[in-house]
């Protein structure tokens, strides 16, 4: 819940408020945009571990009604933060610059194999029939992954100006 003075939070039986003065950085993770929204929000704090919110259920289910409770909370607290917060805060999407490094890495090593038998069978060299089942679970793998280093690439964005994926197109 949001109040003029900060977050106010309840997990797992510790509750508390953290304020926005403390506030260092907001970093929006988008996993997938809307009509079916995934995104996580860490909110990182001069003191204390990082706050996290969640757009999805504690089941992991996505909801559409959990996503619009998501995307207004984010908006409010947008709203809510004065001069001084929004020149203080670093205002972050994606992941991490390692974890999308790792991310790609990761895509390269998959897809490398799949190019290069690929080629070998369009040259002839290797039996298509022979290669095709274990290239297409891996080409559909890197696929999927560089699919995701593309939406969680990291970026900046301004504090009156979510980032594209959160809000349904006008």
């Amino acid at each position: 819940m949001i109040s003029d003075a900060g977050i106010d939070y309840a997990i797992d039986g510790r509750s508390g408020l953290r304020p926005f003065s403390g506030l260092r950085s907001i970093r929006i993770q988008l996993t997938s945009p809307v009509p079916h929204l995934s995104a996580r929000v860490e909110f990182d704090f001069a003191r204390g571990r990082p706050l996290f919110v969640y757009s999805h259920t504690a089941d992991g289910e996505i909801s559409p009604a959990q996503s619009r409770v998501f995307v207004a909370f984010l908006l409010e607290l947008h709203r809510r933060l004065g001069p001084q917060d929004r020149a203080r805060i670093a205002f972050r999407s994606g992941v991490s610059p390692i974890r999308h490094k790792v991310l790609l890495v990761c895509s390269l090593v998959i897809a490398a194999p799949v190019v290069f038998v690929m080629g070998l069978a369009l040259m002839g060299q290797v039996p298509i029939g022979k290669v095709i089942w274990p290239i297409i679970p891996a080409g559909l793998l890197a696929a999927g992954l560089i699919k995701a280093s593309l939406w969680s690439r990291p970026a900046t964005y301004q504090p009156d100006r979510l980032p594209e994926g959160l809000l349904p197109p006008a």
